[in-house]
């Protein structure tokens, strides 16, 4: 029997590689988008990879058949040939989408037929051959030009007969006859076809249109739900010929309702055509609303929201996948058997930023890692920065531009700003901001803001992933805030927040700059003036014990200095780390990577060591100098906590 543990790691990542009912048991409600979702419009469901997509659609699929009706969910990753998909000088884009369209009418009607077959209310007898005249009309070809077709035929006999008596008589008087018959015969055909011209589809829409929905008339219900998954599969140049010719045969059926998932950025419905109309759908007529998943689970619009969200989500794939009841029937108790306390929980979801499949990722390589033991904030921060070292970053490095571009919003972002979200002007078409968006590197929190000072203009707020700051976290490197607003970091954005212009990312001022391309991967992308080491990088303890420091503790004073509550900090936290003995300079180090907060407060090694040899310092309780090595090295009394307890008036860390 699988442990929770066991099953938090081995959930499935993939929608699709799930039988249905497991989607259905698993799928998580999130406000009332499946409502908006499931209305008898045609739709366009958008959003990145790994938001939900599919799982939307399949779930969509199984409320609707569980009423009667009838779906078909077409996979545009498994439609098209050669032919169509791919480019052929030979052939134009209309041709190319019309056999991709062919496909995909085909594809329709073999699905129609299959589902048919299990539904006893189908009279196949008439609906059968619908289906057959409606591929016909589908796949009809015609000539495009003069056709000409030469045929030659050769037909050749050859036959040959031959007799041979022979009589000898010899002087004994003995008598030899010898009789031989020869008949040969061949028989040789051949046929030679030429054709010339050349032929095409040509498809009616009309007629189309008039049989699918005379074969609708027949099925149960009189409706039908056509599901399109991975539509930015298909070439960005076909996707708006393919979309107006489902427009004008599909789309034309008001008992077919059409659903399509998209990626943004990735999907091109509409043209202008040079009559100045236009090809494709027309976002708002044709397909009357569209939904965008990632507008609903971002952290910073409503923390609330998505830790319910999230919790659901952990809580529903392992109760789906959970054979040996082991999973607690109460969230609030299993949420309990696996984080270790809500700052764990709530960092995991800061860590998803928004993205069902990232979450899974992560949860699963936390849970891997801890070998059973509860989830901590150090396992999370971890596991994030894992996850996006491995595999989210990986998927930009193929695009250096991309790298280049992220490396520069690192350093103005978090190396100069201290925070970690820009903003762009929103009439700005930038094609490696969309790819970084697409990648999951960068998020959009909201559109449309306002900057003040700059009434005329529009601009969307991004954040940098979780992961491109992970390791900065309780470091003094660690972004302060979202944004910065006349001094003050912003934590949540508001509704009718007016932001600064100081937030402005100039990205024509990037590509002006002539930058020399001296980053090519995201290992190689590192911050200015770091005070921590690569052995550092990753978090090695959770950051309660931060929560247990007083406030301003850089700045603190006891017995006239500041070197007391700060070397006194500095060996807490390497005690945390495991370390009994630490040096000048070890001390040195964790208090400019996790207690000073600002860089000209940062400590020089030789203040901390000549402060350690300072009677005031050495006649200290909590104190313990050790000379035995070549150098002094200090460590915690027995006692500590009294002495901290006095000094601090607050409780100790807990270690």
């Amino acid at each position: 029997m699988k442990s929770l543990s066991e099953i938090l790691v081995t959930m499935p990542k993939r929608a699709e590689r799930k039988p249905d009912d497991y989607l259905v048991k698993s799928f998580v409600h999130v406000g009332s988008v499946f409502a908006l979702f499931s209305c008898l419009e045609n739709q366009i469901i958008y959003g990145r990879r790994g938001t939900g997509k599919t799982h939307l659609l399949k779930y969509l699929k199984n409320d609707v058949q569980s009423q009667g009706g009838i779906t078909l969910e077409l996979d545009m990753r498994t439609m098209g040939s050669t032919g169509g998909m791919y480019s052929d000088s030979q052939l134009s884009l209309s041709e190319r989408a019309s056999r991709l369209l062919s496909d995909t009418l085909c594809e329709i009607r073999e699905q129609i037929l299959d589902t048919c077959y299990e539904y006893d209310q189908c009279d196949l007898s008439e609906l059968a051959p619908l289906l057959d005249c409606f591929v016909e009309e589908a796949t009809n070809m015609s000539v495009d030009g003069q056709f000409e077709r030469e045929v030659n035929k050769r037909n050749s006999f050859a036959s040959e007969t031959s007799h041979n008596l022979t009589a000898s008589i010899a002087k004994q008087a003995n008598l030899s006859v010898r009789r031989q018959n020869l008949k040969k015969e061949s028989d040789s055909d051949s046929l030679t076809t030429k054709e010339t011209g050349r032929k095409i589809l040509r498809m009616h829409f009309g007629s189309l249109a008039k049989m699918l929905k005379r074969i609708v008339q027949k099925l149960p219900q009189n409706r039908l739900l056509i599901l399109i998954d991975e539509w930015s599969e298909v070439p960005l140049e076909l996707q708006p010929y393919l979309a107006d010719m489902l427009r004008r045969i599909v789309f034309a059926i008001p008992t077919i309702t059409v659903k399509i998932a998209a990626i943004p950025h990735r999907s091109n419905f509409r043209i202008c055509s040079a009559n100045g109309g236009f090809i494709g759908l027309e976002i708002t007529s044709d397909a009357s609303t569209s939904i965008n998943l990632d507008q609903f689970m971002v952290f910073d619009s409503d923390s609330d929201k998505s830790v319910n969200f999230f919790k659901n989500l952990i809580y529903k794939h392992v109760k789906a996948a959970d054979k040996g009841n082991i999973v607690p029937d109460e969230i609030e108790s299993f949420i309990s058997q696996i984080f270790t306390n809500k700052p764990a929980l709530e960092e995991f979801v800061r860590a998803s930023e928004g993205v069902p499949r990232d979450a899974i990722h992560i949860i699963s390589q936390a849970s891997l890692n801890q070998n059973g033991q509860k989830i901590g904030v150090k396992t999370i921060r971890n596991a994030a920065r894992y996850w996006y070292t491995t595999s989210k970053s990986k998927d930009i490095n193929s695009r250096k531009e991309a790298v280049q571009l992220l490396e520069w919003i690192v350093n103005i972002v978090i190396g100069h700003k201290k925070t970690r979200a820009f903003l762009v002007q929103s009439d700005v078409n930038d094609n490696l901001i969309d790819f970084l968006f697409d990648s999951r590197v960068i998020h959009l929190i909201k559109q449309g803001v306002s900057v003040k000072s700059i009434q005329s203009q529009k601009f969307n707020l991004y954040s940098l992933d979780y992961g491109c700051y992970a390791h900065l976290i309780n470091t003094k490197e660690e972004p302060k805030g979202l944004l910065c607003d006349d001094a003050n970091y912003i934590l949540v954005p508001k509704i009718d927040n007016i932001y600064n212009r100081s937030s402005i990312l100039d990205l024509e001022r990037y590509y002006n700059a002539g930058l020399l391309p001296l980053v090519e991967h995201t290992d190689e992308i590192v911050l200015p003036r770091q005070f921590y080491s690569e052995n550092t990088t990753i978090l090695d303890f959770d950051d309660e014990i931060f929560n247990s420091f007083p406030r301003y503790l850089e700045a603190q004073k006891i017995k006239g200095t500041v070197f007391i509550p700060i070397i006194f900090a500095g060996l807490i936290i390497r005690k945390k780390q495991r370390q009994k003995w630490s040096s000048g300079s070890e001390i040195t180090h964790s208090i400019n990577t996790y207690i000073v907060s600002h860089k000209d407060n940062a400590k020089i090694p030789n203040n901390i060591s000549r402060a350690l040899r300072s009677e005031l310092l050495l006649s200290e309780g909590w104190l313990v100098r050790n000379s035995t090595w070549d150098s002094p090295v200090f460590s915690l009394s027995d006692n500590w906590e009294e002495h901290w307890v006095y000094y601090f008036k607050c409780p100790p860390p807990q270690l």
